[in-house]
């Protein structure tokens, strides 16, 4: 068996190769790190005690535990369809709720299997829940279609303005139920 001598270009693409192999092994572990660190902060936000919404929350609110109350706003539920529960497919209904200082935040309410009857409207509301940024759309995610009452995408704004209520009054966050849990999995 005889043994080339590698060449000057292989020789080349071999480090060229191996820097390249290096860089995103170090990436890597500093993506786990950062990802460790995400989830301890999200962690802490989730153990915390509920506090009053502020009026202009930051987004270093997300994941925090909050209580709102206020008045149901809007006369509708907003329909998510498409989620399932317990191997049954229905929708998921949220409403708006205007505080006293006049703020609109949106709140997941609930859930209800296809072709269930919609239960009635609450007229006030005193809740504790997560406030979550809303979702950004994938690429296969459909537009929300206002004039069918279907959303894909949580948008307070947009939907203040599809219960004719001002848009500007919305806070961008909303609040998903107190016993929902993140789903972040950290396979590095």
């Amino acid at each position: 068996m005889s043994f080339r001598r590698p060449t000057f270009l292989t020789s080349v693409l071999t480090l060229v190769c191996l820097a390249i192999m290096l860089s995103l092994g170090g990436w890597q572990l500093e993506r786990r790190e950062w990802k460790a660190n995400l989830l301890a902060t999200i962690a802490a936000q989730l153990e915390a005690l509920p506090q009053p919404l502020p009026a202009k929350p930051a987004a270093e609110w997300e994941f925090r535990r909050v209580i709102v109350e206020g008045e149901v706003v809007g006369n509708q539920w907003f329909r998510f369809p498409g989620h399932s529960r317990n191997n049954a497919v229905g929708e998921l209904l949220m409403l708006l709720i205007q505080r006293p200082d006049g703020k609109l935040v949106a709140v997941e309410h609930g859930w209800l299997p296809f072709g269930a009857p919609s239960p009635p409207l609450p007229m006030a509301l005193a809740t504790e829940g997560i406030l979550r940024q809303p979702p950004k759309p994938g690429w296969f995610t459909p537009a929300n279609d206002v004039a069918h009452n279907a959303w894909y995408v949580a948008n307070p704004a947009a939907m203040a303005v599809a219960a004719n209520l001002p848009a500007a009054n919305a806070l961008p966050l909303y609040l998903k139920p107190r016993d929902w849990q993140p789903n972040l999995p950290n396979d590095h």
